[in-house]
């Protein structure tokens, strides 16, 4: 009986030596982190392969990677294309039209992607959308959206889906109005009222109107823009860099600048003259003594 448990224990004990092991070379060797992403950005479609590795909890961008991507199956008829990743550890690569056909022929669709022989992406599936945009034609600035999916027939409303619905900004979508999001009705429609005032728009006023919807399960990422009249124009100085200022290059440094650094100068250099010609009379009154 002692014996058995004995026996037990130690087989116990190998199984989680090995599985230590395994998780130290795991760490050692880092593992690899893909992650894909389908974008719908008013029509044109493209996916987005994020590779890093992942070593003692620290994720590193894996560069000179080369992905490929299918729809559907990986067969050569599928092919989307070939990627490399840059320093960042991205790529990019848009739906080719040679594959409309494919894409036409389903509602739903899976990207497939394959490292050498190895598929280590094959489950990322989407569902085809339709957004469109729109602004209010009478006095009130409202911004509408309807969201459509294909159900293999018709294209049918999508409800309950959280967009952000906006000015299109460096950093991200700024708010049309106080809610950070909004979400479609039964219809697959929002009508959000614009209260952004004196944004800078471009020479004309325009500023872009965007609406997006950002890591959807069922849908990736949609986007839909338009241009609106409703920002600030902004005049162009092409005189800018010509005027007397700070960032000006040296020729056209500010005159109030030029005396504060010529008056130092000026000081600077007076005083150690000025102590030079009292050093000499010095020792003139000494050697005449």
């Amino acid at each position: 009986m002692k014996i058995s448990k004995l026996y037990i224990f130690i087989i116990i004990s190998i199984l989680f030596s090995s599985q230590n092991n395994c998780i130290a070379q795991e760490e050692s060797a880092g593992k690899p982190v893909l992650k894909l992403q389908y974008f719908n950005n008013s029509g044109v479609q493209y996916l987005i392969i994020d590779s890093k590795l992942k070593k003692n909890k620290v994720l590193t961008p894996q560069k000179n990677i080369t992905y490929e991507l299918y729809l559907d199956s990986s067969t050569t008829s599928n092919l989307i294309g070939k990627v490399t990743t840059d320093e960042d550890g991205k790529a990019k690569s848009f739906l080719p039209v040679s594959l409309k056909s494919a894409w036409d022929a389903s509602p739903n669709h899976t990207f497939i992607v394959k490292l050498g022989e190895d598929e280590v992406i094959s489950d990322y599936s989407i569902t085809k959308t339709m957004m469109t945009i729109d602004t209010s034609a009478d006095g009130d600035r409202l911004i509408n959206v309807n969201l459509k999916k294909y159900d293999g027939k018709n294209w049918v409303p999508v409800p309950d889906a959280e967009m952000k619905v906006g000015v299109d900004c460096v950093g991200g979508v700024l708010s049309a109005g106080d809610d950070p999001t909004y979400t479609t009705d039964a219809e697959g429609n929002i009508s959000a009222e614009f209260k952004r005032e004196n944004l800078p728009g471009d020479p004309k006023g325009n500023i872009k109107i965007i609406a997006k919807l950002e890591g959807n399960e069922e849908f990736g990422n949609v986007i839909a823009q338009k241009e609106a009249h409703w920002g600030v124009p902004q005049i162009l100085d092409n005189d800018f860099f010509n005027k007397r200022t700070l960032w000006a290059t040296r020729y056209r440094t500010p005159i109030w600048l030029l005396a504060m650094a010529y008056s130092i100068i000026i000081g600077v250099w007076g005083t150690l003259i000025y102590l030079v010609f009292e050093i000499v009379k010095i020792k003139k009154i000494g050697v005449s003594k």
